[in-house]
């Protein structure tokens, strides 16, 4: 005799092998169980059964999340999540019982949060006002949740109150907003980076001593060397050259203007280093294009050359073919 499982039995299979797969680290594994449940409560005619639909649909678009990363399957994970009844106590396989209602609400913060351009220290400069926008918008949303901590951290790897993370997110807001404007406004910047380092405390050492050199160097003024006009903002609106600086230079100049020496090179504007480069450019090239036209002439030369000894190699073979007729 053939006994044919009922839906409801499918059912209760198909979510048991689901959280089976998930405590196993298989979470594609558990996605295609839960939907497979979902499917079969859908289509049930046991009106009991049609009612959990909602439930393997949520574990489904729940896991997928966690293997995605995105901003949109988190938030139709936080959408399918609403559609549960708020008693419902859900499964995760976590030590704290968990709802619907903070659990929605979590992913959607984590649809926030992965919607997020990285920040790397490196790329800083290639950065839109775009990005601190975005950066600004969502420290504001976790700032108002406060110190809490998500329910969700283990399986996301965020270990950090929300503020936390918020008041970092400003920092890296405020790195951008300077950035965009230290050739302008080097004091500006120099506040600006002041409050992100502020901000940063929780923040990479790699972010911090970054933020600490722009500091340094845009605080600094000194006078070019060229045409003794004060400037503000070192790497910035001046740098230094090589020069040959020696102690009798070094006592006598040294002191007209802090920074003006340093480590035996001398500190130029950005109009007099520019001027200078460009100036050398033209210079170079005067001399490039003059080397070029001599070549060329050169390999005109030896090309008629070339060609006279062959016309007289080739009058030679004729002579002597003729003479041996």
């Amino acid at each position: 005799m053939i006994f044919f499982k009922s839906d409801a039995e499918k059912f209760n299979d198909l979510m048991s092998k689901g959280f089976s797969d998930r405590n196993k680290g298989n979470l594609e594994g558990a996605v295609r169980n839960f939907l497979q449940a979902y499917e079969v409560a859908s289509k049930s005619r046991d009106p009991s059964l049609v009612s959990k639909a909602n439930i393997p649909l949520f574990y489904a678009l729940f896991y997928d999340a966690l293997i995605k990363k995105t901003p949109e399957s988190f938030k139709k994970a936080a959408d399918q999540c609403r559609k549960l009844d708020p008693g419902t106590e859900l499964d995760l396989g976590l030590a704290s019982k968990v709802y619907p209602q903070d659990l929605a609400r979590e992913l959607e913060l984590l649809a926030e949060l992965s919607g997020l351009p990285g920040f790397e220290v490196g790329k800083v400069k290639s950065m839109d006002l775009s990005v601190a926008e975005k950066y600004e918008n969502v420290a504001n949303v976790l700032l108002a949740e406060g110190a809490r901590r998500l329910i969700l951290e283990d399986l996301v790897g965020l270990h950090e109150p929300l503020n936390v993370i918020g008041f970092r997110l400003l920092g890296y807001a405020r790195i951008i907003r300077a950035v965009k404007i230290e050739e302008n406004e080097p004091s500006k910047a120099v506040e600006i980076y002041s409050e992100a380092l502020a901000f940063l405390q929780q923040a990479a050492p790699e972010v911090r001593e970054f933020v600490n050199d722009r500091i340094s160097k845009l605080g600094k003024s000194t006078k070019c060397w060229v045409c003794h006009r004060e400037i503000q903002g070192e790497e910035v609106n001046y740098i230094y050259l090589p020069a040959s600086v020696n102690e009798y230079v070094k006592s006598r100049y040294d002191k007209d203007a802090p920074y003006l020496i340093n480590d035996g090179k001398i500190a130029v504007c950005r109009v007099c280093y520019t001027m200078i480069r460009d100036l050398s450019d033209k210079i170079s090239k005067y001399y490039y294009d003059l080397a070029i036209k001599e070549m060329r002439l050169m390999e005109e030369r030896i090309n008629a050359r070339i060609r006279e000894l062959q016309a007289r190699i080739d009058l030679m073979r004729t002579t002597i073919r003729f003479e041996r007729k």
